[in-house]
């Protein structure tokens, strides 16, 4: 097969864009000269961002608050829910790197404590997750008010039809240094695919438990992005996107879309919010890009296992300005979400049990590269000093629009030699089925592959594909022997199993350089075509 180069429009314009719009709040630590004044809004903007009357109970909303609440502040708020509705289930994903707890809460009717035992209740689960990075408030103090909610509030009937996952943050480590990354400096929205950070192994030990339906991740967004080139700010309360990788299933994207989207946005605007698509960048010049397409990133991550996956991002600007509204915006779109899925739990459940099965008989080609279409936008903007609102016609670099322009043919599987170790624990760590690989000789694919740019931090947390290795296909008689391993994609994970291990999927296991690259440019992982025997593997 011919060598290949992954490129895709997207990825070429991000390489060069700026900050990009920002889904990250500024520092809170004093100003000096390395760290000036974070910006802040005039009052005549503050004015158009008034709080939303809307009873939201978390640790970070009492009034007179200045600071976002403490590690300390959530557990106590968390036991305080357990001691009010002792049916919640309250437990831990694990710890982080710095020793911090990492709590979960499930709410359902039965006050069920067997993550297990929820999951043959045979409702709709959602996942509600919070603050994966540390510097984004809202989304998390939102996962409190939820809680607290849905524990013995207003969200509490929803118990009837459906089962909630709450994670309220995610990242401990950064919130209390108030950064983005976790306490090893990872970016834990882009570690889905890999699962190599603590926070995401323990996310992803429970979703093996107790999968979900649907998944609702909190960011915030950056309203200076656009003060370079339109000199205003961005006037949005909430942006929203869905799964945009070509591996989702199209009848997920399709629910979401339809169904979900639609929900969040007029529950929204029946608060006097505001929502439109998140953009992860705002270039000085050109088409503006909606969110990326790699797979290890959350929401894309999670529609690729067949589940209705969203990213929420509110609007944020000088510290805790307009703080309130933030969280209300979070609260809103997720009881959006809960409450579409209660109302028609049936589709829902439905809708993700046939994505998996199709994902599990897939025979299709894996898409290998593509790439967004330019297409026309609006953009909602405020002024600066008054906080005015306008609007600009853009051109968006849309994602959520991929059109496939190569694929390769899908294997029967993947044979994994031992030097693929990386890729097996966390394959297995996702519940992927391993089987031990038949000692015999078989016709397989290997890759060869150069690498053109070095591994860096940017390839382990790129959001696009880039021309960061050439791959070129080639038959080879392969003999497994002890220790390997048999991967089929007959399993509904195929599609994460595909983006593991093709290397130059970008965030691939390859691709970042956790599997090695061999002296002769073949790595330790083999593609199975349909004409290999039967018996590749024990199962």
């Amino acid at each position: 097969m011919r060598g290949r180069r992954i490129w895709t429009a997207i990825g070429l314009m991000t390489a060069a864009l700026p900050a990009p719009l920002l889904a990250q709040t500024p520092d809170v630590a004093p100003p000096s000269a390395e760290r000036p004044q974070a910006y802040r809004q005039p009052q005549a903007v503050l004015a158009r961002l008034a709080d939303v009357p809307i009873a939201l109970d978390a640790p970070g909303l009492v009034p007179g608050r200045t600071t976002f609440t403490s590690q300390d502040e959530m557990l106590a708020h968390l036991a305080a829910i357990k001691a009010r509705a002792p049916g919640v289930f309250l437990g831990s994903l694990g710890r982080t790197a710095q020793d911090r707890d990492i709590p979960w809460l499930i709410f359902t009717k039965e006050g069920l404590q067997d993550p297990a035992a929820v999951r043959r209740l045979n409702r709709p689960v959602v996942w509600l997750v919070g603050q994966q990075h540390g510097n984004e408030p809202a989304g998390g103090e939102a996962m409190l008010a939820l809680a607290s909610a849905l524990a013995d509030g207003e969200l509490k009937p929803l118990l009837d039809r459906v089962a909630v996952v709450v994670v309220p943050r995610v990242n401990p480590d950064g919130a209390a240094a108030f950064q983005r990354r976790n306490g090893l400096d990872y970016d834990l929205n882009r570690d889905h695919l890999l699962a190599a950070q603590p926070e995401t192994q323990g996310l992803q030990r429970a979703m093996t438990i107790l999968p979900p339906d649907a998944v609702v991740d909190a960011h915030e967004y950056g309203a200076t992005g656009p003060l370079r080139r339109f000199n205003r700010l961005a006037a949005a309360d909430q942006t929203i996107l869905d799964a945009t990788h070509p591996g989702v299933p199209t009848r997920s994207t399709a629910l979401a879309r339809d169904a979900y989207l639609p929900a969040m946005e007029a529950r929204l605007a029946a608060a006097g919010l505001s929502s439109a698509v998140y953009l992860s960048g705002m270039p000085q010049t050109g088409p503006i890009p909606t969110g990326g397409t790699a797979p290890g990133i959350s929401r894309n991550y999670y529609g690729l296992t067949g589940a209705v996956s969203f990213l929420l991002e509110s609007r944020s600007a000088g510290e805790r300005d307009a703080f309130q509204r933030r969280v209300a915006s979070h609260y809103l779109a997720a009881a959006a979400v809960l409450e579409t899925a209660a109302r028609d739990g049936r589709t829902l459940r439905r809708t993700t049990a046939q994505a998996r099965r199709d994902l599990a008989r897939a025979r299709a080609p894996i898409p290998v590269a593509y790439e967004p279409p330019v297409l026309p936008g609006e953009l909602a903007l405020m002024d600066r000093e008054t906080g005015e609102p306008s609007h600009e016609t853009i051109d968006l670099l849309d994602s959520r629009q991929l059109r496939v322009t190569e694929t390769r043919l899908r294997p029967r599987g993947y044979l994994l030699a031992p030097d693929a170790q990386s890729a097996v624990d966390a394959l297995r760590l996702k519940g992927v089925k391993l089987c031990e690989a038949a000692p015999q000789t078989i016709t397989a694919v290997a890759f060869h592959v150069t690498r053109t740019q070095p591994v860096t931090r940017a390839t382990r947390e790129a959001s696009t594909l880039s021309e960061a290795l050439e791959v070129r296909l080639e038959a080879r008689e392969v003999a497994p022997g002890v220790g390997w391993l048999w991967v089929p994609m007959s399993q509904p994970t195929s599609s994460i199993i595909a983006a593991s291990l093709e290397p130059d999927s970008v965030g691939s296991q390859v691709h970042v350089g956790l599997v090695p690259i061999a002296d002769d440019g073949v790595v330790p992982i083999y593609r199975v075509i349909d004409r290999a025997p039967r018996t590749v593997g024990r199962c």
